[in-house]
């Protein structure tokens, strides 16, 4: 099973916790916290390692003796009630995320395993078919009989669905407890009962992982939640000279080329784990677009230059809780009557007084071509990252108004200090013009204003709430 960490650690709230350490579990370290009486938190911890071992006696593809890999050999023609809830779960997540999602891919990954080992670059045509014929498979579990049209591969899901039911073993097993956390390889699930405070983990950065783990995203709180991550930094395939993210994309089985990180908090550990598997797989703009669609998952988003793109209520300094953004920024788009109307392409962003882009609130439109109309944006920052577009550009939108809110963070998720800035937005239209607005402010000071543009942009309006002020003085500290 593919088992990526965040290498989090956690800090417990409370002293009589009770702590175990075990190595070579799920191929990593596992932690388990019990706030209960010690006879019972040792019962917990044996039975939590039995129940692991049993799962993975079922779900690992690299056991031969496994159900999975009996199955997949054709010396098993029937599946467990563990083994078929697996593949419903994942039918379930296929349906959910269709193009970035799937169990389907064992084909896809022997034939990136076999490339590696002979060092010979992969055909992407015959890699694409494979991930298509998995992605559109259909069986029906009722007949009872496994199809052999494709092989399942679990590592996108199954850390997060054993950790859950690990954690639903200890539960059961030290009915004293009034906390459970279990760590294993960095994605953890938590549980709290009664009223005691929540326990908090320290989230290592993805990109500069290190034994010591010294360069921290700072503290989440967890409360009957989990996080897992999902990334490119933590193993890859390196065939010739090249090396290639070991997360494929379910669409046609080829690593991202801009590849970024993933974390997620979710309800459960299997939620979180199979939103942060697929998420690393799309774009920026469809990964933070679908959080923002569901009702329970926050996700942090970090590409290899260390950019960070957080869902709305993701909060940077300390836990999942949405706070009020300090800032909110509203524009309008006109109505241009034209046979030849294409919508605009937009950027809109942060200067500091040295003229450097601090933060890229929103792209509209994915073609260098155009974008590289809106000359100020490109010159600035564009021409020297063109991979931003393929990053984190959303499509072009019609006439209409829209809102963006900022937490007051640079691209990079830190505070910034007081200062001079400038609001920029800039929009571009083919067989149209060319417009840009800017309203310079001051971080620490209370804003309100509004500018009128005059033909590819309407208007656009920054308020800088008061509780801005702080944020800034804490960063000039």
């Amino acid at each position: 099973m593919m088992m990526a960490g965040l290498l989090a650690h956690s800090l417990a709230s409370s002293a009589e916790a009770i702590e175990f350490h075990n190595d070579n579990v799920l191929g990593t370290s596992m932690q388990l916290r019990i706030d209960a009486e010690k006879s019972e938190a040792s019962i917990a911890q044996q039975n939590v390692i039995k129940e692991i071992k049993r799962l993975e006696n079922i779900y690992s593809s690299y056991d031969p003796n496994s159900e999975l890999m009996q199955i997949r050999s054709g010396n098993k023609k029937t599946l467990s009630t563990e083994l078929q809830e697996m593949v419903e779960l994942c039918q379930h997540w296929q349906k959910q995320l269709p193009m970035a999602f799937s169990c389907r891919l064992g084909d896809v990954i022997a034939a990136w395993n076999k490339a590696e080992k002979e060092q010979a670059r992969p055909d992407r045509k015959e890699i694409r078919a494979l991930a298509r014929k998995a992605l559109y498979s259909e069986y029906d579990l009722t007949k009872d009989q496994v199809p052999q049209d494709f092989k399942w591969e679990f590592s996108a899901i199954a850390k997060g669905y054993i950790i859950d039911q690990a954690l639903n073993i200890a539960k059961a097993s030290a009915p004293s407890a009034k906390a459970i956390m279990l760590n294993i390889g960095g994605d953890i699930a938590q549980w709290q009962g009664g009223h005691d405070t929540p326990w908090k983990v320290s989230i290592a950065n993805p990109n500069q992982l290190d034994d010591s783990q010294s360069s921290t995203l700072g503290k989440l709180t967890l409360a009957n939640s989990a996080i897992a991550y999902s990334g490119h930094n933590a193993r890859s395939r390196k065939i010739g000279r090249r090396e290639y993210s070991h997360i494929i994309q379910a669409r046609d089985g080829w690593p991202r080329d801009f590849p970024h990180s993933a974390i997620v908090i979710a309800k459960d550990a299997t939620t979180a784990d199979a939103s942060a598997t697929a998420l690393s797989t799309m774009t920026v703009s469809e990964a933070i677009d679908w959080v923002e669609s569901q009702d329970s998952i926050e996700a942090l988003l970090i590409d290899e230059q260390g950019r960070q793109y957080a869902s709305t209520g993701w909060n940077h300094n300390g836990g999942p809780e949405a706070q009020e953004p300090l800032a909110s920024i509203q524009f309008s788009l006109p109505k241009i009557r034209s046979g030849n109307y294409r919508k605009p392409y937009v950027a809109l962003w942060i200067e500091n007084n040295k003229r450097k882009v601090v933060k890229n609130l929103l792209l509209l439109g994915d073609s260098e071509r155009w974008m590289s109309k809106n000359s100020h944006w490109w010159r600035r920052l564009g021409r020297k990252e063109p991979n931003l577009l393929d990053i984190m550009a959303r499509p072009t939108r019609r006439a209409g108004q829209y809102s963006i809110e900022w937490q007051g963070l640079d691209d990079f998720g830190k505070p910034l200090s007081k200062g001079k800035y400038q609001l920029i937005i800039e929009a571009a239209r083919e067989h149209g013009g060319h417009e840009k607005i800017s309203i310079p402010f001051e971080l620490g000071k209370p804003l309100k204003l509004t500018e009128k543009g005059q033909k590819e942009i309407q208007h656009i309006e920054l308020t800088l709430r008061p509780t801005l002020v702080a944020n800034a003085e804490l960063a000039s500290n």
